[in-house]
């Protein structure tokens, strides 16, 4: 009997441990399937893996391995602008109001996977002026800024092609959406590329923090913001082609603390036209037709500019400065003129008096990176910008003055400002500088060799 008990006792053990043994493993599984569960239910719920709006980057969708994505942003500046006091062109002792959107864009952005990417941006703002080449008639156009192809290389950079902003200076290497002026100098205006259609190379951060160097080169052909070339164009359209690197150095040497460094050099090849056209709008006056430089240099084989441009941001306070020049040397044989020499420089400065906000530096792109604004009655700044620019030489009679610029940046937030600026330019000799209004009629002046200008602008920016 006891042999019995102890035999029954021992079986019963057996079986609870093997109940037990089989309780645990599905303890287990079910406690890895809920795991799992969670796990992709963290993946779904996360910003990754749906729509989300990101200030400044627009309504993005993403990917979970980050391979995918597809983002759309824009910008609309709306300005408006009042040239008073002035002794200046058809417009002398006139008083004149204007209005217009400066920029009206948007933009799309996808990455396809492998480092592949396109982008895309329209702006429909262009002017009719802007896109008939000065003619009060024609349809108005949509201009396309960025039409590109690109590929991200691990460790290398990322090469594009297609129609794309050329590699320039500090100013013009600024997005629109963060200069904290309403337009560049104007000394940038007379010596840029714009947006050219040809094959580019950026580092875009491929060196990493620890060596926040940004090199970008672009080499194309044709006229600016071609977007197309097409085979049958004039050989002074098609066959002009040209290079253009900049390359800027950013270093942290704190929180809120940074400074840059940098140098450009733009070359264009005029073997087949041999003429080179210049214009500077007066004040950097977008709205105004009115151009104190507006002229033409021949004979000339290449045309190119270069210059230095530094900047520091420490805690509420930017400053910055750029030195450009430029050269047009003459075709063989040619001896009216020398070879011709332009040159302008801008210093700049831009003090946060609310908000406790600064302006950041983009180590990738090498330019401002923006303003980002917490405060939550936003963030003012006062502003500076004294600038000179002397593109008078050889044939042509004109494109010497100075302007000296203040105003106010008003952040509501980091997507939307309000920016006011007072503007008096001083200009020298040139055909359309007026010397004292006539007293019958305020547009039938007389020439003189000094002119001058003021203006107030005031523009309303969103972007998203």
């Amino acid at each position: 009997m006891k042999r019995l008990f102890i035999s029954t006792a021992i079986a019963s053990v057996m079986a609870l441990s093997t109940d037990a043994k089989a309780a645990g493993e599905y303890d287990a599984q079910i406690d890895a399937l809920q795991n799992e569960l969670l796990k992709i239910k963290q993946e779904m719920g996360s910003d990754k893996s749906k729509a989300y709006f990101k200030k400044g980057k627009g309504l993005s969708i993403k990917s979970t391995d980050g391979k995918y994505s597809f983002q759309i942003k824009g910008r609309a500046m709306y300005d408006m602008g009042l040239i008073t006091s002035n002794r200046f062109g058809a417009l002398q002792g006139q008083d004149s109001f204007g209005s217009e959107f400066r920029r009206l864009r948007f933009s799309i952005k996808a990455n396809v996977g492998d480092g592949w990417g396109i982008a895309f941006q329209p702006d429909f703002a262009e002017t009719v002026a802007d896109n008939v080449g000065g003619s009060s008639s024609g349809p108005k156009g949509v201009d396309v800024k960025d039409a590109i192809i690109s590929k991200k290389l691990k460790g290398v950079g990322k090469i594009s092609v297609g129609n794309q902003k050329a590699a320039a200076g500090m100013w013009e290497n600024t997005s629109s959406n963060s200069l904290l002026f309403m337009e560049r100098p104007m000394h940038n205006e007379a010596m840029n590329w714009g947006h050219r259609t040809g094959i580019g190379y950026d580092t875009a951060g491929a060196f990493g923090k620890k060596f926040p160097l940004h090199l970008k080169t672009t080499f194309f052909v044709g006229a600016e913001g071609a977007f197309r070339q097409e085979m049958e164009d004039a050989a002074s359209t098609s066959e002009e082609w040209g290079s253009t690197t900049a390359v800027h150095y950013i270093t942290n040497l704190g929180k809120k603390h940074q400074a840059m460094l940098g140098f450009h050099y733009a070359y264009m090849d005029k073997a087949e036209s041999n003429t080179h056209s210049l214009g500077v709008r007066a004040n950097g006056l977008h709205m105004s037709g009115e151009k104190f430089l507006d002229g033409t240099i021949s004979n000339i084989d290449s045309y190119t500019f270069y210059g230095p441009q530094a900047a520091y941001s420490m805690g509420p306070l930017y400053v910055a400065a750029e030195y450009q020049r430029a050269s047009g040397n003459r075709i063989d044989g040619y001896t009216t003129y020398d070879d011709y020499e332009g040159e302008g420089w801008s210093v700049f400065g831009h003090y946060f008096i609310t908000g406790n906000a600064n302006v950041k530096l983009n180590n990738k792109k090498g330019n401002i990176g923006g303003v980002k604004c917490k405060a939550a009655f936003g963030c003012t700044a006062v502003k500076v910008m004294y600038e000179r620019v002397d593109m008078k030489d050889s044939e042509l009679s004109e494109g010497d003055g100075y302007a000296i610029h203040a105003g106010v940046n008003h952040y509501f937030n980091s997507n939307v400002r309000l920016m006011v600026e007072f503007t008096r330019g001083i200009y020298f000799d040139g055909d359309d500088m007026a010397g004292s209004a006539s007293t019958t009629s305020p547009t039938n002046y007389t020439n003189a060799d000094t002119a001058s200008l003021s203006s107030v602008q005031a523009r309303l920016h969103l972007k998203f």
